[in-house]
């Protein structure tokens, strides 16, 4: 009975709209009740609803694969092939589906779908054709960008397994350790890049995100007459992989941000002849709606609770803010994906005093909705790229407090930016607070899902002509 009431109370949540709650609720009652089947449904539902892609379509499988065949998982299913650009696949998902409805109302919306879709396959093939090639965990930054760039090209995205780029890692640090000669390591290439290769023959042009090893892969594979570029994010800059990238063979690279060049300039990379262009991240500022804001206590983090990203700075902060006011409290969206810096950060709540004041939600899907009734959004992380946390607090109001990274000017601000503890302190005490500012400072960058888009797509266009 106490099962039936989480259950309900998640299906509640979901229903007016309440995602992270509801997702919260639904993952505590599987890992209690692995085999409860509505609370997997709801969990592929809500990812569905929320246009996780990925977590949607690996939710279906779990599904399908434990309790069998359900018309409306495989439509869910269907759904995700449709966005990845599969269109047979979302065809033979829809009418697999049919077979399973029940109401002849579900079955017409099914084959009117069926139809649609054959009409869009048509249109498709006669539009030049992306490949968006991300390894399996890695697209949190792609589909936006692809619903968006779908109205001028055949996007497919393809999602590599973790297992096969994992080796491919394997082979490049051995290449770049000098275990594996030239001959033999063009050779690996050739047969563990396979299915790459396959993707990027299909393509007129393919997309690496990340500028990691499938990158590096697809760089020594490309077929004769296709193009290729890469988005290099912030880590791969602090990694050997740009030192092997075959940069003869690539067409262009995007960088988020113009010191991430710099950087691979100071590590001793030189990219003369490569056509390289910085298109900044942009958020969907429709979906992150404007909200006047002022001062007040809840200060926002958000971000994978790792070293580099630097929660115990956030910790020391709010320590001395509470000294001033007991009613501050940091609000902490993020996983831990190491659990000895979990254990390390917790004792210190703990040894801090901080157990009121410090609120860990863990991995929260619905940013938008966790900003609701944030005051400040703060961020001590080491080093960025273009962090899209900070974009998306600001789109909605939220005064950013902003660690000073490495070029953080190049981004943000210096009335946005603190160097020390006491800084950040300060900002937040102060009374200036401009939510108007703040959104217009987004928008006046260029930092829009819109602009980026158009960046994408220019980019993109020249590659087709040259």
């Amino acid at each position: 009975m106490m099962g039936d009431k989480k259950l309900q109370k998640a299906i509640e949540n979901f229903e007016c709209g309440n995602y992270n709650a509801a997702l919260k609720q639904l993952n505590t009652i599987i890992k209690d009740d692995l085999h409860n089947e509505k609370a997997h449904y709801y969990l592929c539902l809500i990812y569905h609803h929320l246009k996780k892609w990925s977590r949607c379509k690996k939710c279906a499988f779990s599904f399908l694969k434990t309790f069998g065949k359900r018309g409306d998982i495989l439509t869910l299913l269907g759904d995700v092939y449709l966005f990845e650009g599969n269109y047979r696949k979302a065809m033979k998902s829809y009418r697999s589906a049919v077979k399973y409805c029940s109401s002849s109302k579900e079955k017409e919306e099914l084959q009117e779908k069926i139809q649609k879709v054959q009409v869009l396959f048509d249109e498709k093939k006669s539009q030049p054709r992306l490949a968006v090639i991300v390894n399996e965990g890695g697209d949190n930054f792609t589909d936006e960008l692809i619903e968006h760039l779908s109205e001028t090209y055949w996007i497919r995205k393809f999602i590599i397994r973790s297992f096969k780029t994992s080796l491919l890692n394997t082979f490049l640090k051995a290449k770049t350790k000098g275990f594996l000669s030239d001959r033999f390591f063009q050779f690996a290439t050739r047969v563990l890049g396979s299915e790459l290769k396959k993707i990027m023959s299909w393509a007129d042009v393919t997309w690496c995100e990340w500028a990691n090893a499938l990158a590096a892969v697809c760089s020594y594979i490309k077929p004769r007459g296709k193009k290729l570029f890469i988005r290099l994010h912030r880590y791969e800059a602090f990694t050997d992989i740009p030192f092997v990238i075959n940069w003869k063979n690539v067409d262009g690279l995007v960088f988020v941000s113009k010191f991430m060049e710099e950087i691979l300039e100071m590590r001793g990379l030189k990219l003369d002849g490569v056509n390289w262009k910085v298109i900044y991240n942009g958020i969907d500022v429709g979906k992150f709606q404007f909200k006047p804001r002022q001062k007040g206590y809840n200060i926002a983090w958000v971000a994978h609770i790792i070293p580099r990203k630097n929660l115990f700075m956030a910790l020391e902060i709010i320590r001395k803010l509470v000294n001033v006011d007991s009613n501050y409290k940091l609000h902490v969206a993020g996983d831990f994906p190491d659990p000895e810096y979990e254990i390390f950060i917790k004792n210190a709540i703990k040894n801090m005093q901080l157990e009121e004041n410090v609120i860990l939600y863990g991995w929260v899907d619905d940013v938008n909705a966790f900003l609701e009734d944030k005051n400040y959004i703060l961020s001590t992380s080491l080093h960025e790229g273009h962090p899209y946390n900070l974009i998306e607090a600001m789109a909605r109001g939220i005064k950013p407090v902003i660690y000073n990274f490495y070029n953080a000017s190049e981004l943000f601000e210096e009335k946005f930016l603190f160097n020390t503890t006491d800084e950040a302190v300060q900002k937040i005490l102060d009374d200036e607070y401009d939510s108007e500012y703040y959104r217009h400072y987004i928008e006046q960058k260029g930092w829009t899902l819109e602009h980026q888009a158009r960046e994408f797509d220019g980019f993109i266009k020249e590659l087709l002509d040259s």
